[in-house]
């Protein structure tokens, strides 16, 4: 799903904007998944499926502090249900896990301790 969605970023040029290691006209988006993220109006907000996926069928929803808003083409009625499903999956994949979450126990885990 990660590969597909990053041809599709690539495809549709997300990549020209959100630059993954400098500062582009749009925001990074490595390590954003999972991560709360400042929008312009002061509020934050949890980068989850739900956010990636109303940042790309509309795009002025939710504006990160610092970027500006029209920028980002509407992708709304563009993009398959499957695509989007795959270009969450390649944001979620340039992301590591949030280390201040609590740690998920495996039995594994329990068995080390």
């Amino acid at each position: 799903m990660a590969s597909q969605g990053e041809k599709l970023f690539q495809q549709y040029g997300c990549v020209s904007c959100h630059l993954s290691e400098t500062q582009g006209r749009c925001p990074s988006l490595r390590n954003v998944f999972g991560n709360p993220v400042v929008l312009d109006d002061g509020r934050t907000v949890l980068a989850d499926e739900a956010y990636v996926r109303e940042s790309i069928v509309n795009p002025n929803a939710k504006i990160v502090k610092g970027y500006q808003r029209d920028i980002i083409p509407v992708f709304q009625g563009q993009i398959s249900e499957e695509g989007l499903l795959q270009l969450i999956a390649y944001v979620k994949s340039l992301s590591r896990p949030n280390p201040a979450a609590p740690a998920k126990s495996t039995p594994t885990a329990k068995a080390k301790q």
